[in-house]
């Protein structure tokens, strides 16, 4: 499927994607490799692949940046030409302070991916007296309004001096700054919801003002979602306006199953759930109403999905991913009754009302596959949330947070959506790979 071919889709609710972690791809017969393979083939039997508008792969995707590495991962693609991508560039795709590699696999992607933007950069000084040259460079970035949600690509490399020996040198130039902030101000004007997609949290550019520039802007614009790399393990870390989620690495890792992240924005709703390539099908992700550790705040019962309707009923959505039309799909509140959920035509989600007192913990949406034998938790899936019971008191905003853009508010361990909360990896607690 072309770029323009995919931009010109029906719009449907929710946004949902699909994110699979830093690849470090280096050798076609090594696991990482094979498990790209295995998780493509995964997605591909999808059905139908409308459930997602695209999948994201957030930088890293070569160990060294060489034209090898990416054969392997265009090798890979080239099996699955219908399936819609969004990428950009990390560290190690400048790894040896070159990214001529990436800009040809780029530019052989051409009519998948949306074209990079090309600004005039300030390169490091030399000379005496000291001169700042400048030369064009170009950046990874788009911007496209997907079902009601304005999805920004945001390109932390190319535009930095980084390179193996020196260190990381995350930054986003004067120009894709204001690139960016025209847009967030922009949907902010109009109430439309926005998610950002980059390498790594704001908290890890490089200068210090920057850090503090970008994040403040994504509160300033209350930015819904920030989907990152680099962390090498999954991570969700709320702040109140903005939630920051990282897939865990399919090449360097040590945070159990390998697999792939699945977001939603429905509506005023954010959901995010990790699925593991070794559990069977069905997948199945609530997008509304929101976790009660998730919620935008101040929270309200339209803002968390919980408005009740004249019959006193909140109305649950959920995604549900297989290969086939699962067997039935049923919610419950609590240890309460199965409520049978359906599927409107042309809609993605499932839906149910259920009566709502108040006064529920947890809100759980299963799935069954039509090859379920009747007995054994293969083919059955469960996704549960706590939603929120009790409004905030007050409407006003809070104030920004002490660190925004960072871990700071990471949730500590969530393993019903995947996150274990250890933190390993190379970048944090982990390992040096």
């Amino acid at each position: 499927m072309s770029y323009a071919e995919h931009r010109a889709a029906p719009m449907r609710e929710p946004l949902v994607f699909l994110h699979i972690g830093d690849l470090h791809l280096q050798d076609a017969d090594a696991a990482n490799a094979c498990d790209l393979n295995l998780i493509l083939d995964q997605i591909a039997a999808i059905s139908p692949q409308s459930q997602f508008d695209f999948v994201y792969l957030p930088g890293d995707l070569a160990e060294n940046g060489y034209a090898s590495e990416y054969r392997i991962l265009r090798e890979a693609l080239d099996r699955h030409e219908n399936l819609p991508l969004r990428l950009i560039p990390g560290d190690h795709d400048r790894q040896h302070g070159s990214m001529e590699d990436f800009h040809a696999f780029s530019a052989a992607l051409a009519d998948r991916l949306p074209p990079p933007i090309t600004w005039d950069l300030e390169q490091p000084p030399h000379g005496c007296p000291e001169t700042w040259p400048t030369r064009p460079v170009p950046h990874y970035c788009a911007c496209e309004d997907i079902r009601g949600v304005r999805c920004l690509f945001v390109d932390m490399v190319s535009p930095g001096f980084g390179r193996k020996g020196i260190g990381l040198d995350f930054r986003l130039g004067r120009p894709q700054t204001q690139w960016l902030s025209e847009r967030l101000t922009d949907a902010a004007a109009h109430k439309i919801p926005c998610a950002v997609f980059m390498h790594a949290y704001p908290d890890d550019l490089r200068e210090p003002d920057d850090r503090l520039d970008i994040a403040g802007l994504f509160w300033a614009t209350c930015v819904r979602l920030v989907e990152m790399g680099h962390t090498h393990y999954n991570e969700l870390a709320p702040d109140g306006r903005t939630l920051y989620a990282a897939a865990r690495s399919v090449g360097q890792n040590e945070d159990g199953s390998v697999g792939y992240g699945v977001a939603a924005i429905d509506g005023p709703v954010t959901s995010w759930r990790f699925r593991a390539l070794d559990r069977a099908w069905p997948f199945v992700l609530i997008t509304s109403p929101a976790d009660r550790r998730v919620a935008t705040v101040p929270t309200s019962p339209e803002s968390c999905g919980m408005a009740v309707d004249v019959q006193g009923r909140i109305t649950v959505r959920a995604v549900v991913l297989s290969d086939e039309t699962p067997r039935y799909v049923h919610c419950r509140i609590d240890t309460g009754p199965w409520v049978l959920m359906e599927q409107r035509p042309g809609s993605r989600c499932y839906e149910a009302a259920l009566p709502w007192a108040g006064d529920g913990r947890s809100i759980q949406v299963e799935a069954v596959h039509a090859r379920w034998p009747g007995h054994g938790p293969d083919y059955v899936d469960t996704d549960v949330i706590e939603p929120v019971v009790t409004a905030t008191e007050t409407a006003a905003l809070p104030p920004m947070p002490a660190k925004p853009g960072s871990d700071a508010f990471r949730i500590p361990a969530w393993v019903r959506k995947g996150v274990r909360g250890d933190q390993l990896g190379p970048n944090r607690n982990g390992r040096k790979w």
